[in-house]
């Protein structure tokens, strides 16, 4: 095989509509067309559902210990505005050296680099191998990687997210995501003063539960060099702090009533040094007028830069590409977090372009692609 070959792949995966939320059949067409693809290379691939509709593709080369879980999802988001799109967005179509379509970066792309290096290395390797394809990263992960996670105990666990192929991921914000709730009384709205305005209740915690992100967070020592990366790459003081960004209000039925009921979701984001714990006792300091509920929850988490395989991959970077390799943190959340709750190094690496997944002509560069497989190599014959 050849890196023809991932080019190839990550066109015909783009051109399956495997969205989720779920739409039609997409996720079941992409999970026989993984497993068939695999079966065509000689291995014998199966698809469990976990949980139904949700079809997870695994394969192993049987051999002891296991010390590799390579990690790909191949839902993908909507498509949007269709106005918005040059061409139909599961074209896959290849335009000079780039891939484009829903998924392209988000990631096909990388899926097909795990593919095709799985194909070709693990009946050449002396360890233990198994590939993993989930359907639903994009939802949550519940059904997919967090199941894998407490199947398998493998030494390192790849997931091919896209990082660009000179970086590599080795931490996330926590996920710390709640539903402010006010309910007040209702009245006349030209007589204010005999009612209990919920959306002013909302409006004053919202005003107060902001200063949270002005607590200071010790981050570990250790991620001194990777914030130090981050800040390079999102050039956003955000990664040092729990974000704040109230994203849905909802209250009142009429300009002229005072409205009893309001709720407004927040998202929050803990960098490493705080936990949800402690962080919901600071939300229970701001927040006096509304009750709470949890939306979505994560810890923070990291696998340390000191950890063998992230010093493994960063001399296949630094061998492969020549540069230097950037590790850094996150703010969003991905699969990786369900391995790392299980105390396995995890190392988010895969073909990517910045700024491009979940877009409008969502692509990807062959380099980028050529790049990812060729590190992937390297790193999976060095294990």
């Amino acid at each position: 095989m050849a890196v023809e070959e991932v080019y190839k792949l990550t066109s015909d995966l783009i051109k399956i509509k495997s969205i989720t939320p779920v739409q039609d059949s997409g996720l079941l067409e992409a999970s026989e067309f993984i497993r068939d693809w695999l079966k065509d290379k000689g291995f014998n691939p199966e698809v469990k559902e976990f949980y139904k509709g949700f079809p997870v593709v695994i394969a192993s080369n049987k051999k002891e210990p296991l010390k590799l879980l390579l990690n790909g999802h191949f839902d993908v988001v909507p498509v949007g505005d269709l106005s918005k799109w040059s061409d139909d967005p599961f074209s896959g179509k290849i335009i000079e050296d780039k891939i484009f379509g829903r998924g392209a970066t988000d990631m096909k792309g990388g899926l097909a680099v795990q593919m095709v290096t799985f194909a070709e290395l693990a009946d050449k390797v002396n360890y233990g191998i198994v590939f993993t394809a989930v359907p639903d990263e994009e939802i949550g992960g519940d059904k997919g990687s967090k199941i894998l996670a407490e199947k398998y105990k493998p030494e390192v666990v790849l997931i091919a997210e896209p990082s660009t192929s000179t970086s590599m991921n080795v931490a996330e914000k926590g996920l710390f995501q709640v539903k402010l709730v006010a309910k007040g009384k209702s009245a006349h709205g030209s007589l204010p003063s005999l009612g209990e305005n919920a959306i002013m209740k909302v409006v004053e915690d919202l005003k107060s539960l902001a200063k949270i992100s002005e607590v200071k967070i010790n981050i570990p020592d250790e991620l001194n060099e990777v914030i130090k990366d981050t800040l390079e790459i999102l050039k956003s003081q955000d990664v040092l702090r729990i974000s704040f960004n109230p994203g849905v209000i909802r209250g009142g039925s009429k300009i002229n009533m005072v409205p009893d009921y309001c709720e407004v979701e927040v998202d929050m984001r803990l960098p490493p040094g705080i936990s949800s714990k402690e962080a919901e006792n600071i939300l229970k300091e701001l927040v006096k007028n509304c009750e709470y509920e949890f939306l979505d929850i994560s810890e923070p988490n990291f696998t340390s830069p000191n950890t063998k395989y992230v010093k493994i991959l960063e001399d296949s970077i630094s061998k492969v590409l020549g540069v230097r390799p950037r590790k850094y943190m996150t703010t969003g959340a991905t699969d990786g977090r369900f391995f790392r709750q299980k105390g396995i190094p995890t190392i988010v690496y895969g073909p990517g372009e910045l700024g491009v997944a979940h877009s409008y002509n969502e692509f990807i560069s062959f380099k980028e692609l050529r790049n990812a497989y060729e590190v992937y190599k390297d790193f999976m014959l060095k294990l």
